[in-house]
């Protein structure tokens, strides 16, 4: 927060065990219509996907938008309805709910408008772990951010990470063997 405040970005702090009431505390802060969420730990980002997600979201006055089919972990963002979120929060007490911001959306899948969008072609149907859990995600993300950070963009290239991945099997197999915790426990 105190760096945030020195570079002038508007920051939010709220409980620590209720991620959806921050995503609240945040979207009400800058009177936001819809959320395009995306984890802390996966900082590999797509801009293509999250535009075509964006893009179909307000097209379709979806609920909830999320990527279609297998995409690697940590590459994944979804885009919601914030007034959807406030509603949500009013009636979901169960820490799951709480913790996940959208969870409550796929358990009860007969509410809401889900729509789901293609993901680009280099991501569709790839298995790679690129989330930030273990010492091992922090491996491989070590080695992707080496070679292919640039600090004069904001963003690395997943159309670039991919096929490295693909070429590089030793880089992509540092994390193959961690299992995702379940949340749901």
């Amino acid at each position: 927060v105190a760096l945030a405040k020195r570079l002038g970005i508007v920051s939010v702090m709220g409980p620590e065990e209720d991620v959806l009431q921050r995503f609240i505390m945040a979207g009400d802060l800058v009177s936001a219509d819809h959320i395009l969420r995306v984890c802390g730990d996966s900082p590999l980002i797509d801009l293509e996907l999250m535009n075509s997600l964006a893009h179909q979201h307000l097209a379709q006055k979806s609920d909830l938008t999320i990527p279609a089919g297998d995409i690697p972990r940590g590459t994944g963002t979804e885009m919601v309805r914030f007034s959807l979120l406030k509603e949500i929060s009013q009636k979901a007490t169960l820490k799951p709910y709480r913790e996940h911001v959208t969870v409550y959306i796929y358990d009860h899948p007969d509410q809401y408008i889900i729509n789901q969008v293609a993901p680009p072609a280099y991501l569709q149907g790839k298995t790679f772990r690129l989330t930030v859990d273990t010492d091992k995600d922090f491996l491989v993300m070590d080695k992707i951010y080496s070679r292919f950070f640039n600090a004069s963009q904001s963003v690395v290239n997943l159309k670039k990470v991919i096929p490295y991945l693909e070429a590089h099997p030793e880089i992509a197999n540092l994390n193959a063997d961690v299992i995702q915790k379940d949340w749901r426990l």
